[in-house]
C-alpha cells in the first residue's frame, strides 16, 4: 500500500508538455426548443512518464507517486465512488489516494515506444468511447509526432473487440497488447496522449473531422448521400419505438437499418450515404462521423436523456443539421441490467405530427 497524489488539475500537464489542441469555446443551438448552450473544450496534449506503472482499472502511477487518471481516463462513478464494491486497488477517492497496485508481472523496456489507452471495462465494447476516446488520441500522436502508428506498441487497459474490428479494417499493420486482469505492469518509458472528450460530450472541434477522413480508408470511391434511414434498436433492452410500425407508414421512402447485423464498414458505408437519419439516442449514432455536412439527423429520446450533449455536439462540429424529439416514455417491465440506469429503463413512444414536423 502507498500513498499517491491525485492528479486531477489540467495544469499540471499543460506546463510540462506542448499543448496540441488549444481551449475552444463554441456555441451549440437546439433550434426546435429555442436552447442555446455554449461549451469550452479543453487543451489536449500528449505527455509521458519514466518508470511508470498500470493496471486494467484503468490506472498509472509515476515513479514519484502521482495517480493519472482524470485527463487520460476519467474512472467511472462506480470505479471513483464505490469501490469496495469493484475493485481492491484504492478505498477512497480524493486529493490522496492510498492505493494498492497488484505485483508487477511484466516490464517493457525502450523509449517513445508504447502508447497508453486506457479504458475500463464498462466502455470497451461501446462505439462512442472507442472512436472519441481513444482512436482520438491516434489523431494527438499524428499532430505531435508521426502517422506512422506502426513504429509504435499500443497497450490497451482491457480487451475490446470492437477496438479490434477497427484496427483490422483502418490499420491493419498496428501491434497492441492488453493488460491482464489483476495484474501490473511497469514502463521504462510510456507515451500518454490525453483525452480529447470532456464531461461526456464537450470535444474538441477538430478531432470527428479527423476521425470522419478516415471513412475515405473503406467507403467506396463514389459515394454519395441519397438515402433516408432510419435506426432501429430491435436488439437492445431499452429506448426501442413502441410505435415504430406507425412510424415506418409515416416516413416513405425511408429505409430501415439494423446496426447490430452490419459490419463496420458496412455502417461507415450506411451513414457516408444518409441524406436523413432517424434514430433514437444510443451509442449507434456515433456514426454520424461518417455523413457528409448538412445530413439532417433526428435524435429520438425522452426527458429524462435531454440533456445529453454527446450526438448535439458531434453534428455542430461535422456541420450536420441535428434536431432532438422528445418523445413519451413507456415502462419497461423485469428486472434492471447492472450497466443500465434505472430512468432509462424506457421504451419510446413517437408524437408522429412533431416528428413529420422536424423533418420538414
Amino acid at each position: 500500500m502507498q500513498t499517491v497524489q491525485n492528479i486531477q488539475n489540467i495544469r499540471y500537464f499543460t506546463q510540462q508538455w506542448d499543448i496540441v489542441d488549444q481551449t475552444y469555446q463554441y456555441t451549440v443551438e437546439w433550434p426546435k426548443h429555442n436552447i442555446t448552450n455554449t461549451y469550452s473544450s479543453l487543451p489536449t496534449f500528449v505527455s509521458d512518464f519514466s518508470n511508470c506503472s498500470v493496471n486494467s482499472l484503468p490506472v498509472l502511477v509515476t515513479e514519484d507517486r502521482k495517480l493519472i487518471t482524470n485527463h487520460v481516463w476519467p474512472l467511472i462513478s462506480r470505479y471513483r465512488d464505490k469501490p469496495h464494491k469493484v475493485h481492491t486497488v484504492f478505498k477512497k477517492w480524493g486529493e490522496s489516494v492510498e492505493i494498492n497496485m497488484p505485483p508487477i508481472t511484466q516490464q517493457f523496456h525502450g523509449t517513445w515506444k508504447y502508447v497508453w489507452l486506457p479504458i475500463d471495462e464498462y466502455s470497451a465494447e461501446n462505439p462512442w468511447h472507442i472512436w472519441i476516446d481513444i482512436v482520438s488520441k491516434f489523431r494527438l500522436i499524428e499532430k505531435r509526432w508521426s502517422t506512422n502508428f506502426e513504429k509504435y506498441v499500443f497497450i490497451l487497459a482491457n480487451k475490446s473487440k470492437y477496438f479490434e474490428k477497427i484496427c483490422k479494417l483502418f490499420f491493419p499493420d498496428l501491434k497492441f497488447l492488453t493488460v491482464p486482469k489483476n495484474e501490473t505492469w511497469r514502463f521504462q518509458h510510456l507515451i500518454v496522449p490525453s483525452m480529447s472528450n470532456y464531461n461526456d460530450g464537450i470535444i474538441t472541434p477538430h478531432m470527428p473531422v479527423w476521425i470522419r477522413h478516415l471513412s475515405n480508408l473503406v467507403k467506396k470511391k463514389d459515394t454519395r448521400p441519397h438515402k433516408k434511414i432510419i435506426i432501429t434498436r430491435t436488439d437492445a433492452v431499452n429506448r426501442n419505438v413502441k410505435n415504430q410500425q406507425h412510424m415506418l407508414m409515416a416516413l416513405k421512402g425511408y429505409e430501415c437499418v439494423e446496426l447490430e447485423k452490419l459490419t463496420i464498414q458496412q455502417q461507415v458505408q450506411t451513414f457516408a450515404e444518409a441524406t436523413h437519419i432517424v434514430s433514437p439516442h444510443g451509442a449507434g449514432l456515433t456514426n454520424l462521423l461518417w455523413c457528409e455536412p448538412n445530413t439532417k439527423v433526428i435524435e429520438l429520446t425522452h426527458q429524462s436523456f435531454f440533456s445529453k450533449k454527446v450526438y448535439p455536439v458531434l453534428s455542430h462540429h461535422l456541420g450536420l443539421q441535428h434536431s432532438v424529439l422528445l418523445c413519451n416514455t413507456v415502462p419497461i417491465q423485469g428486472p434492471k441490467p447492472k450497466n443500465k440506469k434505472l430512468k432509462d429503463m424506457v421504451d419510446l413512444e413517437i408524437d408522429i405530427t412533431k416528428l413529420l414536423e422536424n423533418l420538414d
